[in-house]
């Protein structure tokens, strides 16, 4: 799977599940930024979790083999 963002320590450090508990917080404060005028914050935190999720997926890849290509298909 192509990734758009580098891998990050996280993939070696976090679970899978501590790893979904950080999207949680990050979904969290993109939705806290969103309820302010200030468009760029809230397109800086949805980026933030964008990298979340790709960690997350690293994480499926690389610790437990989860063939993303099938998934996304």
């Amino acid at each position: 799977m192509v990734f758009n963002f580098p891998r990050t320590k996280f993939v070696d450090s976090k679970g899978l599940y501590g790893q979904v508990e950080h999207i949680g917080s990050e979904a969290e404060e993109s939705h806290k930024a969103s309820m302010t005028p200030d468009v760029y914050a809230t397109a800086m935190e949805i980026m933030d979790c964008l990298h979340s999720c790709e960690t997350a997926l690293r994480i499926c890849q690389e610790k437990y083999k989860v063939n993303l290509h099938e998934i996304r298909r």
